[in-house]
């Protein structure tokens, strides 16, 4: 029996050789990217071979045209597939994967896209959640148990005991500050609340992501908002979708992030429930270049007592 060999005449192996094109390095550390779905990959493939094919077509007889195995490219159809690379790169493609089930149906398919592509699908999934309700919103994180109640107060709870901490900060969005009740008199319609997110900024105003992100993470908004809101941020200018991560307790999200001038904010989304897992906020400039802050939620949502 005759042990097979991909070293190829130049001494490479098949992946040694798979790589060996203009661009390899880049799309190697472009950053992790999900698997394609067969589906995908038999596309991807395909128009690598037609690509191929109608380079090499050229001098070929007519109707004529010879496909040449990836691995045995060589010269200009490596760097055809060089370039099919760097476009990849160039452009930002990541893929995500939405899988699991909610009361939306099943997401298990890979998808390619970008931000925009993403924030849509969450909005689908935000808008599938059941609505509730509580006396007090509370969110579990790694610093501890905090409750807002419809008023606005804010309580901590500590060694099994509860202290008012104080009055929690009304949600900007726009030219608006929320409380509680102001969340329910919102838009849900994500064009205008694009509008509100893009108005002119007010003296010490947050980054428009920092305001969705910041009602997505913090604030009790009922499923039609927090879809509206998912859709309004696809809509800024600069988010990014970076791809699979872990939170800073392991837990595996879905990213996006905005840069700013001297700053960057970045928010992990579980993609089966639409929950924001940990909002990450990083300068970049400044002062205060290198420091970082993590914002980590553990679990959130209505209860009627507060421990």
């Amino acid at each position: 029996m005759t042990t097979y060999d991909d070293t190829e005449e130049n001494g490479m192996n098949e992946r040694g050789a798979l790589l060996d094109f203009p661009g390899a390095d880049e799309l190697a550390t472009a950053g992790h990217v999900e698997p394609l779905s067969e589906r995908t990959l038999a596309r991807v493939l395909a128009e690598v071979e037609a690509a191929v094919a109608t380079e090499g077509a050229a001098g070929a007889k007519a109707g004529v045209v010879a496909v040449t195995p990836i691995r045995r490219l060589t010269g200009r159809r490596r760097a055809l597939i060089g370039l099919l690379a760097m476009a990849a790169v160039a452009t930002g493609v990541v893929t995500y994967a939405n899988n699991g089930t909610s009361s939306a149906g099943t997401h298990s398919e890979a998808r390619t896209g970008t931000a925009a592509v993403f924030l849509d699908d969450i909005s689908t999934v935000a808008a599938s959640q059941s609505a509730s309700s509580g006396k007090y919103w509370k969110m579990r994180t790694t610093v501890g148990d905090e409750y807002i109640s419809q008023s606005m107060d804010e309580y901590v709870v500590s060694s099994g005991k509860a202290a008012k901490k104080g009055r929690h900060p009304d949600w900007q969005f726009g030219p608006k500050d929320l409380d509680w009740n102001g969340l329910d008199q919102l838009t849900t319609d994500p064009a205008q609340l694009l509008a509100l997110l893009q108005t002119a900024p007010r003296p010490k105003s947050i980054s428009p992501f920092d305001q969705a992100a910041s009602l997505l993470t913090e604030s009790p908004a009922g499923p039609k908002l927090r879809a509206g809101v998912f859709k309004a941020m696809a809509g800024l200018k600069g988010v990014k979708l970076v791809g699979q991560v872990k939170d800073s307790t392991g837990r595996g999200g879905t990213a996006v992030e905005f840069a700013e001038a001297k700053s960057v904010g970045q928010v992990i989304v579980d993609p089966k429930t639409s929950a924001i897992l940990e909002y990450t906020f990083t300068w970049t400039a400044g002062p205060s270049k290198g420091k970082v802050t993590h914002h980590t939620v553990l679990s959130a949502g209505f209860t009627d007592k507060i421990g």
